[in-house]
């Protein structure tokens, strides 16, 4: 899934003011926390949602010019790996967006150019963007709701809290809090079902005051560069490391980015040391192909005739024959 989808636009930037309101060397960094949550499909409300998370970083990089504009880079890394650049201006009434980049370094246009933070901040402050990006119509309204204090990993911090209510291209809420001299240092996003129930929700939390780094050089098309997996007793829910003997079925799921067209995913159930059973066994191999260059999936373990023996497994994911990610679990009585 990209981070810097439309309905987001969550650049770490802050408006201009009588004095800077952000970071302007180039180098600057936010490292953040990605935590992606959807509600639970069952009807047991005891049952944990399901959760991703990942680090996502955002850097300021050179100036670039587009359209005879120049334009800040800022340059957005899921797990290491760039995902899109968003180019800014510094406006004397705040910051826009005119054009983004994915990672291959297709633009796609903003228009108008989307206001991302109205300058100065002030309680009651609104602005909308009714316009498009790239060819999908979005419309969103912000308001500057007030200020609150914030105690997060990078620190505690008093913040400007923006609200933003998004119609198309889907119903969401926004809301992001920004701090003079630091950026966004907190964004939580809820997209919105006809009912009005929350579908999913995508919170960016900064893990430590920005700073100056160098740039990432890890390559986007590396393979496995964003192939995450874990063991489940469900479909859904909360990776686990240990399992019952009688637990009915054990699944391995998984999440790739980026894989290339038709990429081979291949899962190796190894019996590490088990009684009985030589060590290192392999007891199954499943292969799948992933449908698209951003997917996840599962294999599906059912319990032997009885129960499953106690000992230490693991599960091996392989992506076009290459070794990615281990899983390792415990069967117990």
């Amino acid at each position: 899934m990209k981070i810097a989808v439309l309905l987001l636009a969550i650049a770490p930037i802050a408006g201009a003011a009588a004095e800077p309101l952000f970071p302007t060397a180039e180098g600057t960094t936010w490292k953040y926390d990605w935590i992606q949550e959807k509600p639970s499909e069952g009807f047991d409300l005891t049952e944990p949602n399901e959760q991703e998370q990942l680090e996502v970083t955002y850097r300021l990089g050179p100036t670039e010019k587009i359209d005879n504009q120049e334009l800040r880079r800022l340059e957005i890394y899921r797990a290491n790996s760039l995902e899109s650049i968003d180019l800014i201006a510094i406006e004397e009434n705040g910051i826009v967006c005119p054009a983004r980049k994915d990672e291959k370094g297709a633009i796609t246009k903003l228009v108008p150019p989307q206001k991302m933070l109205a300058a100065p901040l002030k309680k009651g402050t609104t602005w909308n963007f009714d316009g498009t990006i790239g060819e999908t119509k979005v419309n969103q309204r912000y308001e500057i709701a007030g200020e609150e204090d914030l105690d997060l990993a990078a620190g505690k911090f008093h913040a400007w809290r923006i609200h933003c209510e998004q119609t198309l291209p889907r119903p969401a809420t926004i809301e992001r809090w920004f701090v003079p001299g630091t950026g966004f240092v907190k964004v939580e996003t809820a997209v919105k079902g006809e009912s009005g129930s929350t579908l999913q929700k995508t919170t960016l939390i900064l893990k430590e005051p920005p700073k100056v780094a160098p740039r990432v050089t890890k390559d986007i098309r590396s393979i496995g560069r964003e192939f995450s997996a874990g063991i489940s007793s469900k479909p859904r829910g909360e990776f686990k490391t240990e399992f019952k003997s009688d637990t009915p079925e054990i699944y391995a799921r998984w999440h790739g980015n980026g894989l290339r067209d038709k990429a081979e995913i291949r899962a190796v159930f190894v019996a590490e040391n088990v009684a009985d059973v030589s060590a290192e066994y392999q007891v199954d191999e499943s292969t799948t192909t992933a449908p698209a260059p951003n997917a996840g999936g599962s294999f599906t373990l059912t319990k032997p005739e009885g129960s499953w023996t106690p000992g230490n497994y693991r599960v091996e994911f392989f992506v076009d024959d290459e070794l990615v990610h281990t899983a390792k679990f415990k069967i117990a009585k």
